[in-house]
């Protein structure tokens, strides 16, 4: 079982515990166009660039692991979400994007911002990665939901019956990432779904306001491109 209880050096709430477990076997599994064997490979091809991440790329080891092959765009995309996101832009997106495929890439990028969400708690709680999950077999789903629109993002996103961030429409493209990457975020953010919809906290050691200046410092210190 991934992320034990005995990993951590001070105590973890079981919610937050389950849902880093569920959300990292998910990158294991096949999704809606990449197999488990390439989601993982996505996820390590991230990992390996943002441990680097305060070298310059060009000093950076570039070698692939050996999980299963990816487009050489989809590396590079795995490698530069996960460790330069302050390099997008546009024209880049737009490159990589016709490439790939709009919902190969937002599923891409669901698995890295996953991997990085979960390798930076191990960074915070001061232990050591958490071993990547194997690959399950099986074939994607290949599913492109309904009800997707453009609002002027990169991609396009849900615009039918959505009444959530746009954080999270980002992702949209790719339901089962919205799933996997906010299932860790609000149990890290709030605790439960419910509470992550409350603006007045009377359960945390923080206030709502103070959890979110604090979000806020910590992704402008990340550089954070959203």
């Amino acid at each position: 079982m991934s992320f034990e209880d005995n990993r951590f050096p001070v105590p973890v709430r079981e919610e937050l515990a389950a849902a880093l477990r569920r959300s990292w076997a998910d990158i294991g599994r096949p999704g809606t166009w990449w197999t488990g064997p390439e989601r993982v490979a996505i996820a390590a091809l991230a990992r390996a660039d943002r441990v680097q991440r305060n070298d310059p790329p060009w000093r950076r080891d570039r070698s692939q692991p050996p999980l299963a092959p990816l487009p050489a765009q989809a590396v590079e995309a795995a490698r530069k979400i996960g460790a330069d996101p302050t390099h997008l832009d546009r024209d880049w997106a737009e490159a990589t994007i016709a490439e790939l495929g709009n919902a190969h890439y937002v599923e891409l990028a669901s698995v890295v911002v996953t991997t990085v969400a979960a390798d930076a708690f191990c960074e915070a709680m001061g232990i050591g990665y958490e071993p990547l999950p194997e690959p399950l077999p099986g074939e994607p789903t290949r599913e492109r939901p309904k009800g997707l629109g453009d609002i002027g993002a990169w991609v396009p996103v849900q615009v039918v019956d959505w009444n959530r961030a746009n954080v999270a429409r980002a992702l949209s493209l790719a339901p089962e990432g919205v799933r996997t990457f906010f299932r860790m975020v609000v149990a890290m953010y709030s605790g439960t779904a419910t509470d992550f919809e409350k603006m007045v906290w009377d359960h945390r050691p923080l206030s709502r306001p103070q959890v979110e200046l604090l979000a806020a410092r910590v992704s402008a210190l990340n550089q954070c491109f959203y």
